[in-house]
Protein backbone atom coordinates (compact mmCIF):
# COMPACT_ATOMS: atom_id res chain seq x y z
CA UNK A 1 0.00 0.00 0.00
CA UNK A 2 1.34 3.42 -0.89
CA UNK A 3 1.00 6.50 1.25
CA UNK A 4 -1.73 8.97 0.37
CA UNK A 5 0.14 11.92 1.87
CA UNK A 6 3.26 12.96 -0.04
CA UNK A 7 5.46 14.27 2.76
CA UNK A 8 8.20 15.50 0.44
CA UNK A 9 5.76 17.55 -1.63
CA UNK A 10 4.11 18.91 1.52
CA UNK A 11 7.49 19.99 2.85
CA UNK A 12 8.44 21.56 -0.49
CA UNK A 13 5.16 23.49 -0.65
CA UNK A 14 4.96 24.58 2.99
CA UNK A 15 8.62 24.91 3.88
CA UNK A 16 8.51 22.47 6.79
CA UNK A 17 6.77 19.27 7.87
CA UNK A 18 6.07 20.78 11.30
CA UNK A 19 3.04 22.51 9.74
CA UNK A 20 1.39 19.27 8.61
CA UNK A 21 -0.32 18.39 11.92
CA UNK A 22 -2.07 21.77 12.05
CA UNK A 23 -3.20 21.47 8.45
CA UNK A 24 -4.22 17.86 9.08
CA UNK A 25 -6.40 18.88 12.03
CA UNK A 26 -8.30 21.33 9.86
CA UNK A 27 -8.84 18.66 7.22
CA UNK A 28 -9.98 16.11 9.80
CA UNK A 29 -12.45 18.57 11.35
CA UNK A 30 -14.10 19.19 7.97
CA UNK A 31 -14.15 15.59 6.77
CA UNK A 32 -17.29 14.41 8.66
CA UNK A 33 -19.23 17.42 7.35
CA UNK A 34 -18.09 16.70 3.81
CA UNK A 35 -19.16 13.06 4.11
CA UNK A 36 -22.65 14.08 5.24
CA UNK A 37 -23.02 16.81 2.65
CA UNK A 38 -21.75 14.52 -0.10
CA UNK A 39 -24.17 11.75 0.87
CA UNK A 40 -27.02 14.28 0.82
CA UNK A 41 -25.95 15.66 -2.57
CA UNK A 42 -25.74 12.16 -4.02
CA UNK A 43 -29.10 11.10 -2.57
CA UNK A 44 -30.82 14.22 -3.90
CA UNK A 45 -28.91 14.00 -7.21
CA UNK A 46 -27.81 17.61 -6.69
CA UNK A 47 -24.99 17.78 -9.22
CA UNK A 48 -24.14 21.41 -8.38
CA UNK A 49 -23.63 20.51 -4.71
CA UNK A 50 -21.60 17.44 -5.69
CA UNK A 51 -19.27 19.52 -7.85
CA UNK A 52 -18.95 22.21 -5.19
CA UNK A 53 -17.96 19.60 -2.62
CA UNK A 54 -15.51 17.99 -5.01
CA UNK A 55 -13.87 21.38 -5.46
CA UNK A 56 -13.58 21.91 -1.67
CA UNK A 57 -12.24 18.41 -1.13
CA UNK A 58 -9.71 18.85 -3.94
CA UNK A 59 -8.42 22.08 -2.39
CA UNK A 60 -8.11 20.47 1.02
CA UNK A 61 -6.31 17.48 -0.49
CA UNK A 62 -3.82 19.83 -2.14
CA UNK A 63 -3.25 21.44 1.27
CA UNK A 64 -2.32 18.12 2.89
CA UNK A 65 -0.44 16.84 -0.19
CA UNK A 66 -2.89 14.00 -0.89
CA UNK A 67 -2.18 14.10 -4.61
CA UNK A 68 -3.52 10.66 -5.49
CA UNK A 69 -6.86 11.78 -4.09
CA UNK A 70 -6.61 15.02 -6.06
CA UNK A 71 -6.23 12.89 -9.20
CA UNK A 72 -9.39 10.95 -8.29
CA UNK A 73 -11.29 14.24 -7.89
CA UNK A 74 -10.00 15.38 -11.29
CA UNK A 75 -11.28 12.13 -12.80
CA UNK A 76 -14.69 12.65 -11.17
CA UNK A 77 -14.86 16.20 -12.51
CA UNK A 78 -13.88 14.98 -15.99
CA UNK A 79 -16.56 12.29 -15.82
CA UNK A 80 -19.13 14.93 -14.98
CA UNK A 81 -17.89 17.01 -17.92
CA UNK A 82 -18.62 14.03 -20.18
CA UNK A 83 -22.12 13.76 -18.75
CA UNK A 84 -21.39 10.59 -16.80
CA UNK A 85 -22.80 10.05 -13.31
CA UNK A 86 -20.52 10.52 -10.35
CA UNK A 87 -19.34 7.21 -8.88
CA UNK A 88 -17.93 8.14 -5.47
CA UNK A 89 -16.64 4.75 -4.27
CA UNK A 90 -13.04 5.38 -5.38
CA UNK A 91 -13.03 8.89 -3.94
CA UNK A 92 -14.44 7.70 -0.62
CA UNK A 93 -11.83 4.94 -0.40
CA UNK A 94 -9.04 7.46 -0.98
CA UNK A 95 -10.51 9.86 1.57
CA UNK A 96 -10.64 7.07 4.12
CA UNK A 97 -6.94 6.34 3.59
CA UNK A 98 -6.11 10.05 3.81
CA UNK A 99 -8.06 10.26 7.06
CA UNK A 100 -6.19 7.29 8.57
CA UNK A 101 -2.81 8.73 7.62
CA UNK A 102 -3.63 12.20 8.91
CA UNK A 103 -4.92 10.80 12.19
CA UNK A 104 -1.64 8.91 12.61
CA UNK A 105 0.36 12.05 11.85
CA UNK A 106 -1.60 14.07 14.40
CA UNK A 107 -1.39 11.30 17.00
CA UNK A 108 2.40 11.13 16.67
CA UNK A 109 3.05 14.82 17.32
CA UNK A 110 5.19 15.10 20.44
CA UNK A 111 3.63 17.15 23.24
CA UNK A 112 5.05 20.62 23.69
Amino acid sequence: MTAEIDLLKFEAASGHLKFLPAVALGFLRQLPQWHLAFADALASQNVHAQLELLHKIKGACYAVAAYDTVDVVHQAEASHGRGEPLLPADLLAHLQRVEVELQAIVANVPPQ
